[in-house]
């Protein structure tokens, strides 16, 4: 057995991942486990690596939602600022009880419309069901003001504000005589239980609505906002992102025919980078970086800039321009060199170009990440 060596293994983009796991299975099945360095990524065991960062995106996957209208009568269960995943109970409307026996002299099923303002206030109608609210009233869709909702064009159910359809859903208006006084709640028509009727009696304690539940469609990181008529729960969906698309890297101590053995007919996988014909190791700053980007090494980080002595935090001054070749000094890619390819004076970040593997890949970095040569 040699001495362990880093050494890149060239893929076709896109599949760097099945390239790894077959890799694993053909060094298992072959017991070269003792001549293969071992890692531990994310609770995984593997002797391949494909370093990957998680990158926050607005984008939603196949058009599915993920903003989400939570009203103030739901308790929040998921926590901002903290990741969660499909299925996930967003906010739980506990269930409801009568305060005191009362009787329900009527129970009248509605439709029920409500439309978003631009000022993320809400108009809300309630249209009886003899009548029939327009196919073209559906949630997501934006709305005229002077819009009829029903097909009959009834101008007591006309739209009153331009905005957003956010709910359109069936409730049920309840009419309680509680000792000579009336009482009327609005309940889910789906959550109202069967004891809900006209002429029944419920008494103190009786539950007359049970628990609702908001899910969440998406896993991500989650944010809310907060409004005069509902909570707007956002989820930002989490990409994994490969750092390096086309490489899968490894530390082997094989010789050179076992090397070539190993990629051999593995379908995705083209080659060593540096050698067709015979696997070369990396050395030097390449490698730190791949370490540093799968965790393995530390990640040097710059020294934070003085405060101003008004106590303030002083707004840094740039010294560089576009073009300049700079040196890395913070950061997976500290002590490699590149050129300055953009300055955003505002987020007080640059990008630079650098060159690994033969190509040039944009680095972005705050001003003191970077220095003068």
């Amino acid at each position: 057995m040699r001495l362990k060596k880093w050494y890149a293994i060239q893929t076709y983009a896109g599949s760097e991942l099945k390239v790894k796991e077959d890799l694993n299975d053909r060094v298992r099945k072959r017991q070269w486990e003792k001549a293969a360095e071992k890692f531990t990524i994310d609770g995984e065991e593997t002797f391949f690596l494909v370093p990957v960062e998680e990158v926050i995106t607005s984008r939603s996957r196949r058009g599915a939602t993920t903003e989400y209208r939570i009203p103030y009568e739901y308790d929040l269960v998921a926590k901002p600022n903290e990741r969660t995943t499909r299925g996930d109970v967003l906010a739980r409307k506990a269930p409801r009880h009568m305060e005191e026996t009362a009787t329900v002299i009527d129970v009248e099923t509605l439709q029920r419309v409500v439309i978003e303002l631009s000022n993320r206030n809400e108009e809300t109608h309630y249209i009886p069901t003899d009548k029939r609210v327009r196919r073209d009233i559906r949630v997501g869709e934006k709305i005229r003001n002077g819009v009829p909702l029903t097909t009959d064009s009834d101008e007591k159910y006309t739209v009153t504000n331009r905005g957003t359809i956010v709910v359109r859903d069936k409730v049920r208006r309840v009419t309680f005589d509680a000792g000579g006084k009336e009482k009327k709640k609005i309940v889910l028509d789906k959550c109202a239980v069967t004891k809900l009727r006209q002429g029944g009696t419920l008494k103190e304690g009786d539950l007359y609505e049970s628990e609702d539940c908001i899910m969440s469609r998406a896993s991500g990181l989650l944010k809310v906002k907060e409004y005069k008529d509902k909570r707007v729960v956002t989820i930002q969906r989490i990409e994994k992102r490969r750092l390096f698309p086309g490489y899968v890297f490894c530390r082997l101590g094989l010789d050179d025919e076992q090397m070539m053995e190993l990629i051999d007919s593995v379908k995705g996988a083209v080659r060593y980078v540096g050698s067709r014909f015979k696997p070369m190791p990396l050395e030097g700053r390449e490698m730190k970086v791949i370490q540093r980007k799968a965790g393995l090494l530390a990640v040097p980080v710059a020294a934070a800039p003085v405060a101003a002595a008004a106590g303030g935090e002083p707004r840094m001054e740039v010294d560089f321009t576009v073009g300049e070749v700079v040196e890395i000094v913070e950061g997976p890619f500290a002590d490699f060199t590149g050129e300055v390819k953009e300055i955003d004076k505002d987020a007080e970040e640059v990008t630079v170009m650098v060159k690994i593997f033969g190509r040039e890949t944009p680095v972005r970095l705050g001003f003191e990440g970077i220095e003068k040569l």
